[in-house]
């Protein structure tokens, strides 16, 4: 029985629509399957990688190089909307942009500046035991502190306050003369790498501790760390400040650097060495950071580095009540890493709803490091 004439070139184009439509079907189960993975197994570390951007770019690509297929044309354009509605919040495109406008800040409002300073000022000469990670770019000590003072913040929340060893041990730092001579009548708290300077009487600091939130077996194969021993176990400093005085409210300011996927330091972060107790100890910063918001009656700001892109569900760890201050940003898509070549953004900044953020900018570092800083203007209610 041979085929009839008319029906070879129907044949011939369904052919032809299946690669078509099988790129848009991937794609979706691709993002069913981040949606359904991400952040919360250790093995989807690597499809955590793929750019934030193309959960937006790739199902538009896919449906205009599929307009041609007028067969299959109308399940084409199901698919790839269906996978942009899936994945299109990981996309990092921050569309409210458009129409967000914040009320104007008050008087008595705080400007807070969050910072990876990246490795803080690591040279031989400034007391390092080894020269910066590779790829730091040159800077002078009088430039990293010019440039904190323009940012002309009442509360600075600095992360990587630490050096490296040759070892790649871990370093303290101690500029806690230099931080009180260039900011004469603030207060300091340091914890692990991370310090926070207030304009502000500091009433409460606490560094926050990962290790209730871990195995016992995770717990005991953290190793010590006899130059700063918290380094590997605090990675969030709570710091409540005073503000307006004995009559004023007090103001939990959180200063966060939640730990890589990968270990990145020195030769910078590379996909091979991603593992599970990399993932666990992420996972066990996030909720230990978590569960102390949720018992905290104060306003909250949490603010820094978290080593998290738009695409990475491990986000969904931090409670309910934090409210993302991405709107107020005025750019489409924002970015704060690579500083020197904007990729994705991994820097963020959270507040209780009784903090209202009038003024939100990502602050470019100028060579200082390879993070953007975070500027935002906030005020309390009640």
């Amino acid at each position: 029985m041979t085929a009839t004439a008319g029906s070879r070139p129907a044949w011939r184009s369904r052919w032809r629509t299946w690669p078509l439509l099988s790129a848009p079907v991937a794609w979706l189960v691709f993002v069913v399957l981040h949606r359904v993975l991400s952040g919360r197994v250790w093995w989807w570390q690597v499809p955590e990688l793929v750019p934030p951007l193309a959960f937006a770019v790739v199902p538009i690509l896919l449906l205009a190089v599929a307009l041609p297929a007028r067969r299959a044309r109308g399940w084409i354009a199901v698919v790839t909307l269906a996978s942009l509605v899936l994945g299109g919040g990981g996309s990092g495109l921050n569309l409210a942009a458009l129409w967000h406008r914040p009320p104007p800040a008050p008087p008595d409002a705080i400007t807070v500046f969050s910072w990876n300073t990246f490795y803080w000022d690591q040279r031989p000469e400034n007391g390092a035991a080894m020269p910066p990670p590779t790829g730091t770019p040159p800077r002078d000590i009088a430039d990293f502190y010019r440039y904190l003072h323009d940012q002309k913040a009442d509360v600075y929340l600095l992360q990587e306050y630490v050096y490296f060893g040759q070892d790649s041990k871990a370093i303290r730092v101690d500029d806690l003369d230099r931080l009180r001579r260039e900011f004469p009548g603030y207060h300091i708290a340091a914890a692990s790498e991370l310090v926070t300077v207030s304009r502000f009487p500091i009433v409460l600091r606490s560094g926050i501790d990962l290790r209730p939130w871990l195995s016992e077996e995770r717990d005991k194969a953290i190793p010590p760390d006899p130059g700063l021993p918290d380094f590997s176990t605090v990675k969030t400093l709570r710091t409540d400040v005073r503000v307006g005085g004995d009559g004023g409210k007090t103001v939990s300011l959180y200063n966060t650097h939640i730990n890589s996927p990968v270990h990145a330091f020195p030769r910078g972060p590379d996909p091979r060495r991603l593992n599970r107790t990399q993932h666990e100890r992420r996972q066990a910063n996030l909720r230990a950071l978590a569960a102390d918001v949720e018992r905290n009656p104060h306003p909250v700001l949490l603010a820094g580095d978290f080593n998290a892109s738009p695409a990475m569900g491990i986000l969904r760890l931090l409670p309910d009540r934090l409210v993302d201050a991405t709107p107020v940003l005025g750019s489409l898509y924002p970015t704060s890493w690579d500083d020197r070549r904007p990729l994705w953004r991994i820097d963020w900044a959270f507040t209780t709803p009784d903090v209202t953020v009038h003024r939100y900018e990502l602050m470019r570092s100028n060579g200082l490091s390879d993070h953007s800083g975070q500027r935002l203007v906030v005020s309390t209610s009640g």
